[in-house]
């Protein structure tokens, strides 16, 4: 996998940023990701675009092992009426992953979400019961998962309502 950078000045005769470099460059390439960033620097507003891509496979090179296929089978798991919880539970992580500076999964799973959702642990030793959670997970996190349960069923306690 290479990467590329390109940094773009905004025209103001055309109202936009000139992509053209761009386009040219991915045309023979295969295209992994595309992030961009927007910054002003002296009033200017630039676009920095970074792309992560493979070359085209030339002719007799091995074919690329594809990525692995993103897990969603946690979807199929839930309802529409469990998707208020599975959220609240989702901006928690979310919070604490930038807290801890973590990507969210090494909190929890969305996997690990959903069957929170499903099974709706009343402690911390049935939370553990939960695959991939841990004493050590289930006792960082157990009072505050358990806390939002409560909160989403409409159990709250005094101090999770505050």
């Amino acid at each position: 996998m290479l990467l590329k950078v390109f940094s773009l000045t905004f025209s103001s005769a055309s109202g936009d940023f000139d992509d053209s470099p761009i386009r040219d460059f991915i045309k023979d390439k295969e295209v992994i990701s595309i992030r961009d960033y927007l910054f002003v620097r002296n009033e200017i507003p630039y676009l920095t675009v970074v792309i992560k891509y493979f070359p085209y496979r030339q002719e007799g090179e091995p074919e690329r092992v594809p990525k692995k296929q993103r897990d969603d089978s946690w979807e199929k798991m839930l309802t529409e009426a469990d998707m208020g919880l599975f959220n609240l539970l989702r901006d928690w992580r979310s919070k604490r992953c930038k807290k801890e500076g973590v990507p969210p999964y090494i909190i929890l799973t969305n996997k690990q979400l959903a069957e929170i959702v499903k099974q709706r642990p009343q402690s911390v030793t049935e939370l553990v019961k939960i695959d991939g959670i841990g004493k050590t997970k289930a006792e960082k996190f157990g009072s505050d998962i358990l806390d939002i349960s409560k909160i989403d069923t409409g159990t709250t306690t005094e101090a999770a309502t505050q």
